[in-house]
Parts: structure tokens; sequence; C-alpha cells
């Protein structure tokens, strides 16, 4: 190793089992075998420590380590898949959440501009549920929720303008396609309870999954403070909210709903691998991600029903 300073054994041990589960479940769905896994981690650590001439800290070696292993587990599975024409290479066969992958190469091939293979018949059936699920979480009657699934659904195949890209392109294998379409729609149901009153008479006014995820003023749930004084409850912006319920939260949950809401700085699944969110939530790291991910979104409901309680008392 061509590093400076003497390595700590204690940290590259614990990072290494984290690069190593990291590489193994790098999705739920996804299970990478356990040879498979421990090789990737070998490999992505015999190339940072070869990449630094200085030791770098910590936190930087950890993220890089962590980062390797997600990007470099999705790729080799998912050329796995293609090479072999077998979507269902490295899906978890506990994962029940719906009966098989589809083949993602035939989801994000393009004809004549636009996504028309026959396999996109196949994916409503899978996201309606966890669609549904969350919209109705949120409060949307049938209808509303019906009318906001079905225009997040035909969001993934569209072209962003940045980019002309569309969504669902962006995912590498077949399991990320219900993360992304929870975090589209969880922003277009937001979006739905800001403007409800306009949408109920102006149907065709709702704002695209792009619109509600870049613009510069952050999440719309928290608009500018200035902007309307007399606006209701949906449009205050965070400091208002923190100043009028700072003692009802902990500071776990003032952070996860900035970190989420706000600021946006961190998926989900993100969340779920911070050594300091599980401790605080009284998770540990070899919990399994469905268990993490249970008390995290319980934690963030909880929270959002007190701040709710809070500014209606």
């Amino acid at each position: 190793m061509n590093r400076s300073g003497e390595p700590d054994p204690e940290f590259f041990e614990k990072l290494w089992r984290a690069t190593y589960r990291r590489a193994k479940r790098l999705v739920e769905g996804v299970l990478i075998p356990d040879e498979a896994a421990g090789a990737l981690a070998s490999e992505i650590f015999e190339n940072l420590l070869d990449r630094y001439k200085l030791r770098p800290s910590d936190a930087e070696f950890s993220a890089e380590a962590l980062d390797g292993a997600h990007d470099h587990a999705r790729h080799n599975v998912a050329t796995d898949r293609t090479a072999q024409s077998d979507p269902q290479i490295c899906h978890d066969l506990e994962d029940e959440r719906y009966e098989k992958n589809l083949d993602l190469d035939r989801l994000q091939k393009k004809e004549g501009g636009g996504f028309s293979d026959h396999e996109w018949n196949g994916l409503d059936p899978i996201l309606r549920p966890f669609g549904f699920h969350l919209l109705l979480r949120k409060g949307l009657g049938n209808q509303d929720a019906e009318d906001v699934y079905l225009e997040t659904f035909a969001e993934l195949a569209r072209e962003r303008a940045k980019d002309g890209k569309a969504p669902v392109e962006a995912i590498v294998v077949f399991e990320e396609v219900i993360p992304l379409f929870s975090k589209m729609i969880q922003f277009r149901a937001i979006d739905w309870r800001r403007k409800q009153g306009a949408l109920k008479n102006q149907p065709n006014t709702q704002s695209s999954f792009e619109d509600l995820t870049e613009r510069e003023d952050g999440a719309m749930q928290f608009e500018d403070e200035s902007a309307d004084p007399d606006r209701g409850l949906g449009q205050l912006s965070f400091d208002e909210i923190y100043r009028q319920c700072g003692e009802v939260l902990n500071e776990c949950q003032w952070h996860l709903i900035f970190t989420v809401y706000v600021a946006q700085s961190a998926t989900m699944g993100e969340l779920c691998e911070d050594p300091e969110i599980l401790e605080q939530l009284g998770l540990d790291p070899d919990h399994s991600i469905s268990k993490k991910r249970r008390i995290l979104n319980e934690t963030l409901e909880e929270a959002l029903g007190k701040l709710q309680k809070c500014l209606l008392s």
C-alpha cells in the first residue's frame, strides 16, 4: 500500500463488512451471492488503496467504498442479465412483492422516439399496488389517486428537457423501478395536496416530476414565506413550521424531516445505511432493509402527524 499513516484495522474491518453488505444487497430485491459480493468488496478496497497516495479521511474512504460497491454491483448484475437474457439473475427469491422481474432492456428500448415494447404491459400490475398504497396514505381519494397514478406512470417514459432521457432510462437493474416510481409519485402527491383546490377545476395543471425535483426553491411543500401572507398551512415555510413546533419533535425527527422533505439531500435507501441514523432509530446495520425502511417510515409518519397536530391546534 502506498499510503502515509498507520491504517486502523478496526475501521477497515467494519468498512469492509459494510461494503460487502452494500454489494450483496445493492437494492431491495437484488441478492448477490456471498462469494461474488466478497470478491467485489475486496477488489474495491484494493483499487482504493492503490489510488490514494496519502491516506484520505475515513469519511471520504467510506463514501468511495460504499458508492463503488453500489455502482459496480448493479452494473455487474445488469451486464450478466443482458448477456444471459435472463432478468431473474440475482433476484432475491424471498422477494414476494411481485411475481418476477421484467426485462429492463426491453423496457428501455426506444422505437420511433418512444417506448412501445409489449414488456410495458407488465409494468402497471407491478407498480399500481405500490403507487396506490402511497397515494391513499397521503389522503387522496380513489379517483384522484387514479389520476395522479396514471400521470406518474406516463411520466416514467417522458423525456426530460435537460438531457432528453426518460426517468426509466436512469435505472440500471429492474428492481430500482419501484423506489424510483415511489419517489416520483410522492412528489406528485405533495403537489396535489398543495394545489388540490385548483386541481378540482383545472385537472391538467399538474407540474411534471422534473419541475418538482429541479425547482431552485427546493421542496414545494415549504415555499417562500414572503410569497403570500394569507396562504394556508400547506404553504408554510420550513422556518415557520420550526418556529411554531420546535419542541414537538426531537432532534432526530427534525433531522429526518429536513433531510427528506426540505433539503432532499439523501434517499431513503441512503438513510437506511447511515450508522448514526440507525443508532438513533434503535436499529443495527445487520437488520434487513425492509425492517429499516419500515422503522424509518414509521418515524417520519409519526413526526408529520405531530407537526400537523401542532399546526392545527
